[in-house]
């Protein structure tokens, strides 16, 4: 059994889950398969910050990633998240120094301070809605990709009130790669890179909702 806390956790307008976190020695692990009713609801299983314990074993098919897992049975909430010390801490000891280092040696999870320069909702091509957000990562580079955490799914444009400009307090953003489907070539490998959780660095919740983010667990461990 493993257990790993979630620090990314998605949701597409198209149904499609998935979900990345950390074991307590700061291994990046994605299990798979993981389903819309897993993530959202009233009570998924997995959230943000609720450590989760599962078997897994070794990712099946072509082009798994370092991260990804196949998951050999159901997951289970493995007690209540950690008090917001402990969570800004964690953020702390897990994140890379910048975009490119998270995506080295074939990676495609991490952890980036960031400074949130702005938010804003764009109609793609083929008629769909997607939230962005403009950030520098610490070498200063801007960077402007679509946020796919559930947590903001179902703000609309102008819904969006998160702190946001050069004076905006600094965020940790866990970033992802999709699967390479060879629209977008170049540094990322064929990827597109997307923002798959937003963390205040303090370890607080990200939303005024966010009740869930109550509790005082200890940190992750494996079993």
């Amino acid at each position: 059994m493993t257990e790993f806390v979630p620090l990314a956790v998605t949701l597409d307008g198209a149904g499609g889950a998935c979900v990345a976190g950390v074991t307590a020695e700061g291994r990046w692990l994605r299990p798979e398969p993981v389903t819309a009713a897993q993530v959202a609801g009233p009570d998924p299983v997995y959230a943000v910050h609720h450590p989760v314990r599962l078997p897994l074993g070794p990712a099946t098919g072509d082009g798994a990633r370092p991260e990804d897992r196949a998951a050999a049975g159901a997951p289970r909430r493995a007690g209540p998240p950690a008090e917001p010390a402990r969570r800004a801490a964690l953020l702390a000891a897990v994140a890379d120094p910048d975009v490119a280092t998270a995506f080295a040696g074939g990676r495609s999870a991490g952890l980036v301070a960031v400074r949130p320069l702005g938010y804003r909702h764009q109609r793609s091509t083929g008629g769909r809605t997607f939230l962005r957000l403009e950030f520098t990562d610490n070498t200063g580079e801007r960077f402007d990709w679509i946020v796919r955490d559930v947590r903001l799914l179902d703000a609309g444009p102008g819904e969006i009130a998160l702190p946001a400009g050069p004076e905006a307090p600094l965020l940790y953003a866990a970033v992802g790669l999709t699967h390479p489907n060879h629209r977008f070539p170049g540094r990322f490998r064929g990827c597109h890179p997307l923002v798959v959780g937003l963390h205040p660095a303090d370890g607080s919740p990200l939303l005024p909702n966010e009740t869930s983010l109550e509790g005082t667990a200890g940190a992750p461990g494996t079993a």
